[in-house]
């Protein structure tokens, strides 16, 4: 007999032979209560990031990060690693943006490397790299920051410029060119150009027709593929910006709030972070692409070692452990995309006793009981 299955309601639960206590029950209210509370002000994915080493797809998820293999079908924790906004894979390591801290992660074994605080940081959003070097946009200062991290453990920054007028926002490095492209936020946004030599800022387009550009990237060919919220589009443009094409539009192409984006040119992909849905989309330009989709389940499973959690519907999980007299024990709320995610016993920060009973519920408000013994028939 299954120990997975589907609870209609609470009473359900609340009449199964464990029986939950009346002060479990309000242990479950006040649970749900702070899941609400959350929900309004859910943590959207900001940034994605290709990682061709591995072939794999690195997505922020605010307090924490997951990587995708298989084009957002199933995901996995990148170990303990953290990430609210901007990823760079550079020089053998995953830096990324965690709430105004840059982060250095061995891409191997996701081990923290080292850590860099920018004094006097507003807002830090967008990263560009190049062997041994960020640059780091400050949304709210207007500045632009370079990094030497040519030591991972022992980064260093200075001031590239001060202020760049705008509200700088994504950013790449155009090594062939020498310079650091940088998109910004408003209305009828500009695109700037800094030279990496002399400091130099100039604009490569005033005024883009767009508000809001969020993420730029280059493809193979030197093109560049910029997100804008409004409308939700991707745009291309020519490397010398005299030739521009809508080349993904709206919601029926998956974007949503587009924000920071990625070019594998090794699949010829564009990952796209659509912060107003939590869901990432993949765009092919090119015949080498093959990652595939498929429309995901509802699916809850103990196997003894990880609980697997998958719905169509991305948002937040909630789980709750309750002893075999029916106390509440734990308490955990997880903001999870669209997709079936592993989760390990140690994430949960839970003590395993297979006499214990989990309670699950998913963004689509099916609940579900789980017995965490050796295995889940």
């Amino acid at each position: 007999m299954s120990l997975l299955k589907p609870l209609n309601d609470q009473n359900h639960l609340m009449n199964s032979p464990n029986q939950i206590t009346p002060s479990a029950s309000l242990g479950i209210v006040l649970c749900m209560s702070s899941i609400m509370s959350l929900a309004q002000t859910p943590s959207n994915i900001e940034a994605a990031e290709y990682d061709a080493s591995e072939n794999r797809w690195f997505i922020s998820n605010n307090t924490s990060l997951l990587e995708t293999s298989d084009g957002g079908m199933s995901y996995a924790y990148f170990g303990d690693a953290t990430a609210s906004h901007g990823m760079e894979v550079i020089d053998g390591h995953l830096f990324a943006l965690g709430q105004n801290v840059i982060r250095a992660y061995d891409l191997e074994s996701a081990e923290l490397i080292g850590t860099h605080s920018i004094p006097g940081a507003g807002f830090l959003n967008g990263m560009g790299s190049r062997t041994q070097e960020l640059v780091v946009s400050d949304f709210s200062n207007g500045r632009l920051h370079r990094v030497d991290i040519s030591d991972p453990a022992n980064m260093t920054s200075s001031v590239l410029i001060a202020n760049t007028g705008t509200t700088p926002n994504g950013v790449v490095i155009d090594e062939a060119n020498n310079r650091a492209i940088v998109v910004n936020w408003g209305g009828s946004a500009s695109i700037l150009a800094v030279d990496l030599t002399t400091a130099v800022q100039s604009t490569v387009v005033a005024n883009t027709g767009l508000g809001n550009l969020d993420g730029v990237d280059m493809d193979g060919e030197g093109r560049f593929y910029v997100s804008s919220w409004s409308p939700a589009r991707i745009t291309r443009y020519s490397n010398d910006f005299g030739v521009s094409e809508s080349v993904v539009q709206g919601a029926g192409s998956g974007l949503a709030n587009p924000a920071d984006i990625s070019y594998s040119i090794e699949t010829d992909t564009l990952g796209v972070a659509n912060s107003g849905n939590g869901t990432p989309s993949f765009h092919f330009f090119g015949a080498t692409s093959s990652i595939p989709r498929t429309e995901a389940k509802e699916f809850v499973q103990w196997n003894g070692q990880h609980l697997s959690l998958e719905s169509h519907l991305a948002g937040q999980w909630s789980l709750s452990s309750f002893s075999p007299t029916g106390q509440l024990l734990a308490c955990k709320m997880l903001e999870l995309p669209s997709a079936r995610v592993q989760i390990s016993p140690d994430r949960l920060g839970w003590q395993l006793q297979p006499t214990d009973i989990w309670r699950i519920v998913s963004p689509t408000g099916q609940a579900y009981s789980v017995r965490p013994g050796p295995r889940q028939w």
